[in-house]
């Protein structure tokens, strides 16, 4: 199933590719704008722009979690379509008002939203994929989802560049346009409720996730590998500029080739991992990856330029494989250890994990990057390898306990 194939098609595959390209252009706006919006046109005092950043992700931890459980019980499509449209609600307070007050509680409650759609996502494309290729298609709208944000970021410059309200403002409201147009383009698709009759046969109650122990210690694994996350964007720049003899430009070239591997590359790493045993497989290699890649940059920083550069474009490579299979392997755990009608629950909980991590990283992350010596780098490498290596274990208990 190749990619334009998918966003040309008429069937509710290409709608919905179509709908996240279509509003990933929008995110990759807001995302690079957002922050000299709100501290240098809207007069934000940095300080409290990121205690309100921190609240509103603690609040899409909880909406990953609630969301989640609740797209099982309802149609998960229209959940997610009301929640992209509390998102553009939500983006047109913060042009209409400078309150600081009312943009902190209005970035929490897109911040909920946020959360809560991308854990709607698993029941969405379990109905959509037929429950076939499930794994792929996640993969394919990845790589839609970053060609639509990196369109987005090139867009962004505009409003960088001319640096006046009145364009910010334009494209914020560009951007609302996206989570509605995206929520009209799939009218008419239905999901159906999986979950309640089958709950009630089971007597079912509460969250099963957070007992499903083989589900939770894949959880913390995946966690633990989302830390690749930072490392592009917090860790390498810091670490760099300490360098004298690296040139910064290495930083972008990085990014760029991040960006390109993963929509080039990303399909063809979820192959083989639609099981549990081919999730561990690709969590193994994922931590091994990162692991070559940390040990890389503890090296880089001491050699000569020419070598310095190489070690580091190995880092990147080794850092885009380990980001490709901890991506396949966490889309597979959260789709091959639920049930169907749990699926939302369980994407909502892995959600949960990964962005605890993505919440604590930058404090971690920078204390690596800013240590006098690469001891940092090194426990890090040895932290994903041991994490790497829980992969195997945690796949077979898997396998063993639900074939009980």
């Amino acid at each position: 199933m190749a990619i334009w194939t998918v966003l040309r098609g008429k069937a509710d595959e290409g709608r919905y590719a179509r709908a996240t390209l279509i509003n990933s252009v929008g995110r990759g706006i807001f995302f690079a704008l957002s922050t000299l919006y709100f501290t240098q046109i809207l007069g934000m005092p940095l300080t409290l722009f990121s205690m309100f950043l921190t609240l509103s992700a603690v609040a899409g931890l909880a909406g990953s979690v609630l969301f989640g459980r609740a797209s099982d019980k309802v149609d998960a499509m229209t959940m997610y379509r009301t929640l992209l449209a509390v998102q553009g609600l939500g983006l047109i307070v913060y042009v209409v008002t400078d309150n600081f007050i009312c943009l902190g509680i209005t970035m929490a409650v897109v911040s909920t939203a946020d959360r809560g759609a991308a854990a709607a996502r698993g029941p969405i494309i379990a109905h959509i994929s037929q429950g076939e290729n499930r794994v792929s298609y996640r993969a394919m709208l990845r790589v839609v989802s970053n060609v639509g944000t990196a369109m987005g970021s090139v867009l962004s410059a505009i409003p960088l560049t001319i640096g006046t309200r009145p364009v910010f403002v334009a494209l914020i409201l560009f951007n609302v346009l996206t989570y509605f147009a995206a929520a009209l383009m799939l009218r008419g698709i239905q999901c159906g409720i999986f979950a309640s009759a089958h709950s009630r046969k089971n007597g079912r109650m509460g969250l099963v996730a957070v007992r499903d122990v083989p589900f939770l210690l894949a959880t913390a694994a995946n966690a633990v590998l989302y830390l690749h996350d930072g490392i592009l964007t917090i860790a390498l720049p810091i670490w760099i500029a300490s360098a004298k003899s690296i040139p910064n430009g290495m930083v972008s070239a990085l990014l760029l080739v991040n960006t390109v591997g993963v929509i080039l590359l990303q399909v063809r790493f979820a192959r083989g991992t639609d099981s549990i045993r081919g999730a561990g497989r690709a969590g193994l290699r994922s931590g091994l990856s990162l692991c070559a890649a940390c040990v890389l940059l503890a090296l880089s920083r001491e050699a000569v330029v020419w070598l310095s550069v190489v070690m580091l474009v190995a880092a990147g490579l080794m850092h885009l494989c380990g980001e490709l299979w901890q991506s396949a392997s966490a889309w597979s755990f959260g789709f091959e250890m639920s049930s169907d009608d749990l699926l939302g629950e369980y994407q909502g909980v892995l959600n949960a994990g990964a962005d605890t991590m993505a919440l604590v990283s930058p404090m971690i992350l920078t204390g690596v990057a800013h240590a006098d010596s690469p001891a940092g780098w090194l426990v890090l490498a040895m932290v994903f390898l041991l994490t790497g290596l829980s992969y195997g274990p945690i796949a077979r208990l898997a396998v063993r306990t639900r074939s009980k």
